[in-house]
């Protein structure tokens, strides 16, 4: 079923049910209206009558009685039927035409009362007895029997002019719902052929309903959408140039440490040179010189293993990972760069952190920056501090060197990509750092007065988060 025929037939439906629910109290208040009048009436019948035969009935006089009995059946058409008993309970006159009911005094037995109303379920339909004791201390009472005639001709009457009105209302209710369901279908086709331009690819395209109101709010946003989808797909298309800068940025790093690790494996390799030089010319080997032998092989293969580690590409992969023994690992690569820098790390408080669960190749990646950029800010040499603190939730590592700080004119764009101050940088370092801590559901932050130096803080969340 189409949306229009579903907000055809929903709109009906409840205009049907409101006229449904609204006639059907009304109804049932005009008859409690009619019965409470009609039950009035009766009784102020009932009353007047009897006060008029009650001398009649002590003087036995039937004639009397059936004289004012009739004049009342004359001027009440709705009266079925009126019996009077005398002092001692017995039926004195009546209006019945056939042989008198046998059961009549069991109708409505006005025993100790003055008077008493009872609905009666006949054959003819439902009539009020009305009893009222005629004269006090005896067994004298008059019965009257109402029907509701008036009632059902005012209810057929009415249902005469409903039904009409409830056709016109359904007409009106469905010509309406029509109406409606193609204001609203009508933009939802412009909608559903608009998602199918999207689906195709063709971004930058309007939808062609005016604004103003809630489905205006909503192509208001997809318009938005659009054009959004069109700006991505144009920075998609710049992904390839984007993509080798941030492999150039990692050939940066690697190529900053490259001096740093040469220098690592020449020692070594100065070492095992003169072992072997000094076994061809005397080949007994002591156990000393093995052990030295066996070292510097385990030196060398360290540092190659801590270099791959840091140039091998992968995915995100979350493991646990240890905060201290990462920081030692990036130390150990630009080891060679900061002693040359003249440079002096302190750390503190890195052994109590809690191990947390996060990519540590990535990591790697964002601290060795921060280390990188921490010797460049003190070109004279200097103390870099790496520090650490942790809680239930969260860890934090601190990187905070003596330079002459972070201008406060370009604080708010050092992390924006390609900026940069170096004259031989990509602008994309601290980029990348930010999104690597962002994409752990970290934050990276920083704390920089001029002439006293920066901190860096990466807080990153024990757990881990892939965002």
């Amino acid at each position: 079923m189409k949306l229009r025929s579903k907000i055809t037939v929903l709109t009906t439906t409840i205009v049907i049910s409101v006229v449904f629910f609204t006639l059907l109290p009304i109804r049932s208040v005009i008859i409690d209206a009619f019965r409470k009048e009609l039950e009035k009436k009766a009784v102020s019948i009932s009353r007047n009558l009897s006060d008029r035969i009650a001398n009649h009935i002590l003087l036995k006089d039937h004639f009397q009685t059936a004289t004012a009995i009739d004049e009342v059946l004359g001027k009440e058409k709705e009266i079925e039927y009126i019996f009077v008993t005398n002092e001692n309970g017995v039926i004195f006159e009546h209006t019945f035409s056939d042989n008198l009911p046998a059961d009549i005094l069991s109708w409505n037995p006005v025993a100790g009362q003055e008077m008493n109303v009872q609905l009666l379920e006949t054959e003819k339909g439902y009539i009020r007895d009305i009893g009222v004791r005629i004269l006090k201390g005896t067994q004298s009472v008059l019965h009257l029997g109402i029907r509701e005639d008036s009632l059902r001709n005012t209810l057929t009457q009415i249902r005469y002019m409903t039904v009409p009105v409830i056709i016109v209302v359904l007409l009106i209710g469905i010509a309406a719902s029509f109406i409606l369901s193609r204001f609203i279908t009508e933009p939802l086709n412009k909608f559903v052929e608009f998602t199918k331009v999207l689906g195709r690819g063709e971004f930058g395209g309007r939808v062609d309903v005016q604004y103003g109101d809630e489905i205006g709010y909503l192509a208001r946003n997809f318009n938005r959408l659009s054009m959004q989808l069109r700006s991505t797909k144009e920075k998609m298309e710049e992904a390839y140039t984007y993509t080798h800068l941030l492999e150039a940025e990692k050939l940066s790093s690697i190529g900053q440490i490259s001096a740093g690790l040469a220098h690592e494996l020449k020692n070594p390799l100065t070492t095992l040179k003169m072992l072997f030089q000094a076994y061809k010319e005397q080949p007994d080997m002591t156990k000393e010189d093995a052990e030295v032998i066996s070292n510097e092989i385990e030196k060398i293969d360290n540092v190659l293993t801590n270099f791959m580690s840091f140039v091998k590409q992968k995915g995100f992969h979350l493991s646990e990972t240890n905060m201290n023994e990462l920081i030692d690992r990036i130390l150990s690569l630009a080891t060679y760069y900061i002693e040359k820098s003249r440079i002096h790390v302190r750390k503190d408080m890195l052994e109590s952190l809690p191990v947390i669960k996060a990519d540590g190749a990535l990591l790697e990646q964002v601290f060795l920056n921060l280390v990188i950029n921490a010797i460049h800010a003190m070109p004279d040499g200097g103390e870099i501090r790496i520090s650490g603190k942790s809680d239930d939730i969260s860890v934090e590592i601190m990187f905070q060197d003596e330079g002459g700080g972070i201008p406060p004119d370009i604080q708010a764009k050092i992390f924006n990509p390609f900026f940069t101050t170096k004259e031989e940088g990509t602008g994309l370092g601290l980029a990348i750092a930010y999104n690597i801590v962002n994409s752990h559901g970290g934050k990276l932050f920083f704390n920089s007065e001029e002439g006293k130096g920066t901190i860096f803080t990466v807080r990153l969340p024990i757990e881990g988060e892939h965002g």
